[in-house]
């Protein structure tokens, strides 16, 4: 069981069957004190897998030892991308993508050690529901080796070189010379350089003879466990999200033209960065072996003074002088160079004009001579038409002739019939028009008989009409729109939103007196009406709603509103019901605002003016149905938090209040 104990690793593939589904553990043997991190890739290469006509679902599993069954970890949704964790794992990092999963464990123990499994479920070609299985085993290493004790020295004793690298029998040299990891510096100024690692796996010199295939290529850290890794056929994996990771690139190609690569560019490193990292390099030999290759850098991250800070500066303020001078020399070039080609343009449009001036003359010339032409053999063809024509105008005199005579009989008889209709209509307009005076004089009477009778309504309880939405006059001569139809009807509207035609972003002046248009029909009745019309009885509050095609409505019981000397506050004491919920209450005994008049509890903002809506804001709000139309943005819209959340709002509002009998 030591295969850690060697830097490159040989081992027998197992193959699994015909399909590409494929299961990888970096490591598959973890040793404590020494494995930073285990990785298991769960994947499946070229997008598809044999058998498998529609692939469903892949799924990362691990052996149970005491219920002798496999637990499922993770299962990724083919079609969605959509990851769903069916066990909680302490310390794991997970990240997925198209058709792969994959887990990362840092510091490993033995109970991590367990035997792994992907599993691809689909659609065969006959439709039929089947899986496929791959597994991989972790195995658990605690026998001290010389190299692992040489690990655990080098971690320990940072001023002891590296860790060499030494190759057991079966690794050729001409393999480790093939494969290369470097930094771009081993000592990076904290925050101010930025660090580059790459691992390289070259191709062979010409006239050698490929014994082997690159798989995979890993860089790690000691602590921080993997940085990157990609496989054969698979884009960049980074298992470990960093925020000032800037770059990471690489590709393992097939042919033997270019050499593989995998890179990593950081930005502002910190100085928790400073370590060893690890460059391991997956290949398949050709006489069925695997070896694992591996090369360490060691870098330092060393904290930057004031006087490499300084140095910094002043090398950005040359580079930008530089910069300065030959923008400002591109400047000019590029005005030489716009004079030249305006220069040009103008003579490339006098030579146009002046063609386009000869191409008229010709063409000018042209139809003058093809119009003579025409001219020609028109005069010839009417003279031989003009003789025939003669002929046919005298046979023509004699019928016409003949026709006048028979017209002038025909215009005779006419004459005498249109004589005797126009007496007999001359009756019936007689007849209608004294019928008419007698049926206007009607009229008139049963006009005059509502206007002696008719007693302007006090509320909408007393209006009645076939229509849903009716305007009327109340006997104190407001003008209001009436709702006679919901739950029995009798419903004053005081605000009505539909189309948002009209602007609600006013001031209190506008509120206090109300605003909009009844024909459009989106108006604001008015505080100081509603104030009026709710101080002389007990009135219910109702509000409709319409949000993505539903409906929605809820009933307060007890609502009225103050004078303006109390800045019109809003007062809800009785119960709520209805579908849409409560998201008024919070506003309940809270001034009016508007974006000229602060009344809310902020002191920091004036909710009325920031969220575009005048309410009863408290800090701020639940529901802002006089916000602005069609606004998402959070707070802004038509809002009604417990049908709409903050970032929607709804298509239709309507407030209304009915006196209680």
């Amino acid at each position: 069981m030591a295969f850690f104990g060697h830097l490159v690793l040989c081992s027998i593939l197992a193959t699994l069957s015909t399909s590409d589904l494929v299961i990888d553990v970096k490591p598959n043997v973890i040793s404590p004190e020494i494995t930073p991190q285990l990785v298991i890739n769960c994947s499946i290469t070229n997008n598809q897998v044999q058998h498998l006509r529609v692939l469903k679902s892949l799924t990362l599993s691990r052996y149970n030892e005491n219920t002798k069954e496999f637990n499922d970890l993770f299962t990724l949704n083919s079609s969605t991308l959509d990851l769903k964790q069916q066990l909680q794992l302490k310390y794991s990092q997970v990240s997925f993508g198209n058709l792969y999963i994959t887990l990362s464990l840092p510091n490993p123990t033995q109970f991590d050690a367990k035997i792994y499994r992907c599993n691809a479920t689909g659609d065969n070609a006959d439709g039929a529901n089947i899986s496929l299985f791959a597994k991989k085993a972790v195995e658990y290493e605690t026998n001290s080796t010389a190299l692992i004790e040489e690990i655990r020295h080098c971690k320990k004793n940072e001023n002891i070189c590296k860790c060499s690298l030494k190759k057991v029998d079966h690794v050729e040299i001409t393999q480790k010379s093939r494969f290369q990891f470097y930094a771009s510096s081993e000592i990076i100024q904290e925050l101010i350089e930025p660090l580059t690692l790459k691992c390289l796996f070259k191709t062979l010199i010409q006239g050698q003879k490929e014994t082997s295939t690159l798989q995979s290529l890993y860089i790690i850290h000691e602590i921080n466990g993997v940085i990157a890794f990609i496989n054969k056929q698979q884009p960049v994996v980074t298992p470990i999200i960093d925020g000032h990771l800037k770059n990471v690139e690489g590709e393992i190609f097939d042919n033997e033209s270019k050499d593989s690569y995998l890179q990593v560019t950081w930005n502002n490193l910190k100085h928790s960065e400073s370590g060893k990292y690890f460059c391991e390099a997956h290949v398949n030999c050709s006489d069925g072996r695997f070896d694992k290759l591996i090369d360490i850098v060691t870098i330092i991250v060393r904290g930057s003074t004031l006087e490499d800070l300084v140095k910094v500066i002043q090398k950005l303020q040359r580079q930008a002088e530089v910069d300065q001078e030959s923008l400002q020399n591109n400047e000019q070039k590029i005005k030489a160079i716009k004079e030249d080609v305006d220069t040009n343009k103008q003579s490339i449009i006098s030579v146009k004009e002046d063609l386009n001036t000869k191409q008229e003359s010709i063409l000018r010339i042209d139809k003058d001579l093809d119009a003579k032409q025409q001219d020609i053999i028109s005069l010839k063809d009417n003279m031989n038409t003009t003789e025939k024509d003669i002929i046919r105008i005298k046979e023509d005199v004699y019928t016409n002739q003949e026709n006048i005579l028979s017209i002038t009989e025909n215009i005779d008889t006419n004459k005498h019939n249109m004589s005797s209709l126009l007496e007999n209509l001359t009756m019936v307009v007689a007849n209608v028009s004294t019928a008419f005076l007698e049926v206007q004089n009607q009229i008139d009477e049963v006009n005059k008989l509502p206007q002696r009778y008719f007693v302007p309504p006090t509320s909408c309880r007393n209006v009645t009409s076939p229509k849903a939405r009716v305007i009327v006059t109340l006997a104190s001569g407001l003008k209001v729109m009436c709702d006679t139809k919901t739950d029995g009807g009798g419903w004053i509207i005081i605000q009505r939103r539909i189309n948002g035609k009209v602007d609600f972003f006013r001031g209190w002046k506008e509120y206090r007196d109300g605003f909009g248009d009844y024909n459009i029909g989106e108006f604001y009745l008015g505080n100081e009406n509603i104030f009026k019309l709710t101080s002389d009885g007990l009135y219910d509050l109702r509000i409709d709603l319409e949000f993505k095609n539903k409906t929605y409505f809820v009933q307060y019981n007890d609502f009225n509103v103050f004078s303006e000397t109390d800045k019109y506050k809003l007062h809800i004491v009785g119960k709520h019901f209805g579908n849409a919920g409560d998201s008024l209450s919070y506003n309940n005994f809270m001034f009016f605002s508007t974006f000229d008049r602060d009344n809310d509890k902020r002191s920091d903002i004036n909710c009325a003016q920031y969220y575009v809506g005048a309410w009863w804001h408290n800090g701020c709000h639940y529901s802002n149905l006089n916000g602005k139309w069609g606004s998402k943005l959070r707070g802004e819209g038509l809002m009604w938090y417990a049908v709409t959340g903050y970032h929607d709002g709804v298509s239709f509002s309507e407030m209304k209040i009915r006196e209680r009998t």
